[in-house]
């Protein structure tokens, strides 16, 4: 399970770090929900002689930093670029997935007389739910819960 409060302190730690100006794009109120749901029992440091992919961030601590960074931070020409990312992603996402689901069809096809493994197979295999669309709704239901 996520631990959604620390990742909040952790999320409060690297924003101190960012330059002043792109600090004060995210809203008052947006930082003010950030503050009030973190743990208070947690403390994270971040350690300024490390990039912070060297920092072993945990994921979910990204994927809040990425949403503030696009809905926030980021200008128009930016956000397209990165909504770009994420489209060519979620294509090569599916394409996996059919090229996946199209070697379990064949696998049945071939093995006739192991049907049941050959369909319990293919039904393991559920295409992916878009990744960054999970992670948006998680943060939006964080900070937009009542």
């Amino acid at each position: 399970m996520i631990d959604y409060a620390k990742r909040l302190v952790e999320v409060d730690e690297i924003l101190n770090y960012l330059p002043i100006d792109e600090y004060n794009k995210i809203p008052v109120d947006v930082i003010n929900i950030i503050e009030n749901k973190k743990d208070k029992n947690y403390t994270w440091k971040f350690d300024e002689s490390k990039k912070l992919k060297e920092q072993d961030v945990p994921n979910d601590t990204i994927a809040i930093l990425s949403y503030l960074n696009m809905e926030y931070i980021l200008n128009d020409e930016q956000k397209d670029f990165l909504n770009k990312v994420h489209r060519l992603n979620d294509i090569k996402s599916d394409s996996d997935y059919i090229e996946s689901r199209a070697i379990f069809e064949q696998n049945k096809v071939n093995n006739l007389d192991n049907k049941n493994n050959a369909n319990t197979s293919a039904d393991m295999i559920k295409p992916k739910e878009n990744i960054f669309t999970k992670i948006i709704n998680t943060i939006k239901n964080i900070f937009f819960s009542k």
